[in-house]
Order: structure tokens, then C-alpha cells, then sequence
């Protein structure tokens, strides 16, 4: 199976602002960070879904409230909204929330592609295929111009490298992870991914086989973002597989400790 590369916010703010400069606006999510994006990030590191999910709400409602500060200014905020919800909800549970509306190009891009790794999570590839090629399209039509968006080049790496580890082309997926976390690195902390790029890389290594490059890679998520229990989580199933059980045990300990969801997120195809 082969992987292809390759409603206004609100009116009078439509009005008032030049169809081009709105246009140009919408392709393109701002640096922002409020309490609300912050609260939804520390619950979904956590695993606590009905935390981070509430949190997404509000961040919707934040998002209308504050369309008179531009597209860009909204659109980050739905963004975080989007991603949070994709790691617990299923792709048809995306699909099911009002779809991003024709002034969020920036938004509906990523809103498509977080729907590509959700069914390529489910192993639904040959849909997420699908989805990521109407994704591209789109993407031509709105003259979403390659590179311009970091979040939507981070997500569409990550995206890719979701059906590649659904098809079991590991190397194929770490090659994707990395290069998502490389442009994420360069990002300002406003810009960054919901989930540290670097823990689905340590995933794929881990199930190429490639223990000791796995727990290297987990060890950059954690240094990014401490108080992630899904890379915490990985890292210790890194160590179990390097035969280091009693460092293994030591961090499934404290993530038991701390962790606030389900037992059942804690699986490497959603690091």
C-alpha cells in the first residue's frame, strides 16, 4: 500500500478586513499561548481525557469570543482545541464535531490530517490515504503554499508517519517523526505540537527494534516537555526492552502514580 507524498468567524470582522489580508490571515495559525491552551495541554499530558476535552471546549468558545483579534489568533487556539481532542477521540468522533469553516484554511488543513493519523490508528489506511489525498487537494486549491505553516508541515509528517507505522514500515515512520520534531525545534513555545514529536519517534524505533536509539529519543521528549507521562510511559518500555527492568519498574511506578486516564491510551501507536 503506497503512502501519497507529495461560517466566518465572525461578519463584521469580514467586513472590515480586506478580502486579501483575511485570506492571507487564514492560512496561517499564530504564536499564542493563553491559560486554557496550557490547561488543556497539562490534562492530555496526563492522560486525563475528560479534562483535556472540557478544556478544548472552552477553547472553542475562547476562539469566537476573541475573533475581532484576527483568523491567525483563533485558529490557534482551535488548533490546540483539534489536537487535544484527536489523542483521545476516534476519527469518526472528529468527524462528527462541526468541521472548521471556509475562513479557517489553516485549521481545516490540520483538522484533515489529525483525521488521517486517528483512521491510520485504527488501521483504516487505505481512508486515511483517501483522506490525505483530499487534504492536498485542498491544500492546491486554497494555495496553501508548501512550508508556509509549520504546525500543518509538522502535522502532515506526522500524519505520514502515523500510515507508516499502521502498514509496519517503522524506519519509514521514524524517518517522518524525526522530521517533524526537527521543524518543531525550531519553533517558538506557542507554535509547538500537542504531543512531543520525539515520542512517536522513540515508538517506532522501539518496534523496529532499535531499543537503546528509542530511549535516546523519549529522553528528548521528557527533556521538552518533563511532565509528559506518554514519553515517560515510552521510556520505560524502552528500558524493559534493553533489559533494564528495575528502571523499567521505577517509571511504571511513578506513572502509575500520576497518570489520570484510562490504562488503555498508553499504547505506542498513540505516543
Amino acid at each position: 500500500m503506497r503512502v501519497l507524498t507529495g461560517g466566518l468567524v465572525l461578519l463584521v470582522l469580514a467586513l472590515a478586513m480586506p478580502a486579501g489580508a483575511q485570506q492571507a490571515d487564514s492560512r496561517q495559525i499564530a504564536p499564542v499561548v493563553t491559560d486554557e491552551q496550557r490547561a488543556a495541554l497539562a490534562a492530555e499530558e496526563k492522560g486525563d481525557a475528560a479534562a483535556a476535552l472540557a478544556a478544548a471546549d472552552r477553547l472553542e468558545a475562547l476562539a469566537r469570543a476573541s475573533a475581532a483579534r484576527g483568523p491567525a489568533h483563533a485558529q490557534a487556539l482551535l488548533a490546540t482545541a483539534w489536537q487535544v481532542r484527536s489523542q483521545f477521540l476516534t476519527a469518526d468522533a472528529l468527524r462528527a464535531r462541526p468541521e472548521p469553516t471556509s475562513d479557517q484554511l489553516a485549521v481545516h488543513q490540520l483538522w484533515r490530517l489529525l483525521r488521517v493519523a486517528a483512521m491510520a490508528r485504527e488501521g483504516r489506511t487505505d481512508a486515511a490515504e483517501k483522506e490525505l489525498h483530499l487534504m492536498r487537494l485542498e491544500a492546491l486549491r486554497d494555495k496553501m503554499g508548501t512550508g508556509a505553516n509549520p504546525q500543518i508541515r509538522i502535522a502532515e509528517h506526522v500524519a505520514i508517519g502515523r500510515l507508516n507505522f499502521a502498514q509496519k514500515n517503522y524506519r519509514g515512520a521514524a524517518q517522518r517523526f524525526a522530521r517533524a520534531a526537527e521543524i518543531e525545534a525550531k519553533l517558538s513555545g506557542g507554535e509547538g505540537w500537542h504531543q512531543p514529536p520525539e515520542s512517536a519517534l522513540g515508538a517506532a524505533l522501539l518496534k523496529a527494534g532499535d531499543a537503546r536509539e528509542a530511549r535516546a529519543a523519549f529522553g528528548r521528549a521528557l527533556a521538552r516537555r518533563p511532565d509528559n507521562l506518554w514519553a515517560l510511559w515510552g521510556r520505560a518500555q524502552a528500558d524493559k526492552a534493553l533489559g533494564d527492568t528495575a528502571a523499567a519498574e521505577r517509571t511504571l511506578a511513578e506513572v502509575e502514580r500520576r497518570w489520570a486516564g484510562d490504562r488503555q491510551w498508553l499504547t505506542l501507536d498513540r505516543l
